[in-house]
């Protein structure tokens, strides 16, 4: 799950102080990204346009780089994922917020975007693709073994631990559903901040 984190010397605690720290900074603060159009850089952009605040963006080549500048000072905020959750379990960060749809298992005491802003949500998804015209009985067979793997609690615990992953199965139509929604929806943000993968 991707949390949003800040630098502990910010004199902030929590999301609503984040952003009425954010609006009164000058010149404006600076955040890290694991990269360029990367869906930690998309989510920021998202927040800031809801909260209406002005972040200067600072990209990183992966998420190691982008943890070590805000563990350094040099960037104020950053959303991270696997990068940033022991640094906020050992209290090297102070997390803010989770991203996706439900509060995480993992940071059950931080609150989602959605319970600020409405409607903004990102979560973080994994999935196993076919070439098309599979067969029905193989794509059965591959779900089936799937959602078989994914109910062995040992084996939920371990995805959890990676970055608050929350594993789970769906159908061929709802997930083809969601690819357009988030096509959509980062393609939005992509035109309106006219981002560009390096």
């Amino acid at each position: 799950m991707i949390k949003l984190s800040v630098s502990p010397a910010l004199p902030v605690r929590n999301l609503q102080e984040f952003v009425e720290y954010a609006r009164r900074a000058t010149p404006p603060l600076a955040y890290a990204s694991i990269g360029n159009g990367s869906q930690h850089h998309l989510v920021m952009e998202m927040f800031k346009a809801r909260a209406g605040i002005d972040l200067l963006h600072v990209p990183f080549k992966g998420g190691g780089p982008a943890t070590v500048a805000i563990l350094a000072g040099e960037v104020s905020a950053m959303f991270g994922g696997n990068s940033v959750s022991g640094h906020i379990k050992a209290g090297r960060l102070r997390g803010l917020a989770v991203a996706g749809k439900r509060r995480s298992t993992a940071y059950p005491d931080l609150p989602r975007l959605s319970e600020f802003y409405p409607d903004l949500e990102v979560t973080p998804w994994l999935a196993l693709f076919a070439p098309a015209g599979i067969p029905g009985p193989i794509l059965s067979r591959i779900r089936g073994e799937t959602s078989r793997l994914l109910a062995d609690e040992a084996l939920r615990g371990k995805i959890r631990n990676v970055g608050g992953l929350e594993p789970y199965v769906t159908t061929p139509e709802e997930f083809a559903t969601q690819l357009r929604s988030e096509y959509a929806k980062y393609g939005e943000i992509v035109k309106a901040v006219g981002a560009k993968v390096d």
